[in-house]
């Protein structure tokens, strides 16, 4: 089965906030970092601060009071709306201890305080899970990846079935375990304690796991290839297997030099630039940076015509599930290549024309929810999956930390992606995701990526 997001059922909830009656006042004003007021539709600046009308604004909502620069998020999850009204669409999530822009506030339905607007078509309700503040907004990308790393944490997995996990250290030495782990499901690690009955890691759902009944995850170091300006498709490929490149054609045909050490090692999946073709005895050989070596050895990308709808310079993926190699473009330019996993037999990943539905920095995986417990032949739960982009139901692209199996079909139905491509791919695809939100949704004005399979 494919893997089921935790976060859908939270995300896609109605909220439960009752709706304000009345009309919504109109926006007059609000009031910036530098203290001077700014005009805003719906009417005239106040030419004061001691203006009655700003004092009116004030007990209502309808403007931010002077020096408030930023909106600090009290609870996670907090919910972000296209417009200020609760039956409004979700725009995304934000983190607990995000400090978002302040921009302008106002009255509207579902609200009992304000609403505060964090963005373009982004507002937030401030009951009760926000507070005004005068420091600046953060400026950190989500998920934030430790100096030297590839991934947002450190992770591991259960070596075994029924492996215990605790709510708190105290009940670890009665034994008052919350949940059993199976076999190979993960956890995000945040820190450890050493108690009497040994060493214990914190996880990111707040519980405590034995680290003896652990072993670390080793995310995968590999990184994809950016097409230089004017390349074509098939400019750049992948090893297939080892190979040795040479200074000629003529020793490339031959597989030996004239001298000891002329020829360069190149590794299997490695990414290369095809600089020069030439036929040599009938068969095709290739120069690289490296030297020359036999076409057949690369898996090289093939792209049919872009979709016919394209906009301008629209960014775009086309995913390959026969060479499990996708391209990303702008417009008709191919702009990156990388090697990756889809679904495999039984699990394939939907084909067509899909559109990316929702940006997450992190989300867990499981299929606990979705399988009969009593006959399935494996349960899985990942924990706090990187980079994720679910362009078609509950299929994804996202980082992959345990496995290095990209270019082979390794997947439940989503796209896996080493973290070094993930991460870009993120970055790169819209709608963007402002700093502090956990989860950004495309609206119509800011469109999601457009996803390619075939």
């Amino acid at each position: 089965m494919n893997p089921r997001p935790l976060f859908l059922m939270t995300l896609l909830a109605t909220s439960a906030a009752a709706p304000v009656s009345g009309q919504v006042p109109p926006r007059r004003l609000y009031y910036g970092s530098t203290g001077q007021a700014v005009p805003t539709a719906g009417g005239a600046a106040a030419a004061a601060a001691s203006d009655p009308q700003r004092e009116a604004d004030l007990r209502d909502g309808t403007v931010l009071p002077r020096g408030v620069r930023s909106l600090r998020v009290e609870r996670e999850g907090e919910v972000i709306r296209q417009r200020p009204h609760v039956e409004s669409p979700r725009r995304g999530t934000a983190a607990r201890g995000a400090r978002l822009p302040a921009l302008e506030a106002t009255q509207g339905h579902g609200c009992r305080g304000y609403w505060v607007r964090v963005g373009d078509e982004a507002w937030m309700c401030s009951d009760g899970g926000l507070t005004l503040s005068t420091e600046a907004p953060q400026t950190r990308q989500l998920p934030q990846v430790p100096e030297g790393q590839v991934v947002p944490y450190q992770y591991a997995f259960a070596t075994r079935a029924g492996v215990r996990t605790y709510r708190r250290l105290d009940d670890i030495r009665e034994d008052n375990w919350a949940e059993e782990l199976e076999r190979g499901m993960s956890v995000a690690v945040t820190g450890t304690e050493h108690i009497d009955e040994g060493t214990y890691v914190r996880t990111a759902s707040a519980r405590w796991v034995a680290l003896r009944d652990l072993s670390w995850a080793r995310p995968s170091e590999r990184a994809g290839i950016f097409y230089e300006p004017g390349e074509a498709v098939a400019s750049v490929a992948f090893l297939r297997a080892d190979a040795r490149a040479w200074p000629t054609v003529e020793e490339a045909a031959r597989q030996r030099g004239a001298a000891v050490g002329s020829s360069v090692l190149l590794t299997r999946r490695d990414a290369i630039h095809i600089r020069e073709a030439q036929a040599y005895r009938a068969r095709q050989y290739v120069r690289v940076d490296a030297g020359w070596l036999s076409a057949h050895l690369l898996q090289r990308p093939e792209v049919p015509a872009a979709p016919a709808s394209l906009r301008p310079d629209e960014r775009w993926l086309d995913v390959d599930r026969a060479r499990q190699v996708l391209v990303a473009f702008e417009g008709e330019r191919p702009v990156f290549a990388t090697l990756v996993s889809t679904g495999r037999a039984g699990n394939a990943t939907a084909p067509g024309e899909h559109h990316v539905w929702v940006k997450l920095a992190t989300t867990d995986m499981s299929n606990v929810d979705n399988v009969d417990l009593y006959s399935a032949t494996s349960l899985y739960t990942v924990s706090r999956v990187p980079w994720v982009m679910f362009f078609h139901n509950d299929q994804a692209l996202h980082g992959a930390f345990w496995h290095d199996r990209f270019g082979a079909a390794h997947s439940h139905g989503c796209v896996n992606l080493a973290p070094r491509d993930a991460a870009w791919l993120y970055s790169w695809a819209p709608p963007a995701t402002p700093p502090g939100w956990t989860a950004v949704m495309p609206t119509a004005r800011d469109p999601g990526l457009r996803v390619r399979v075939r």
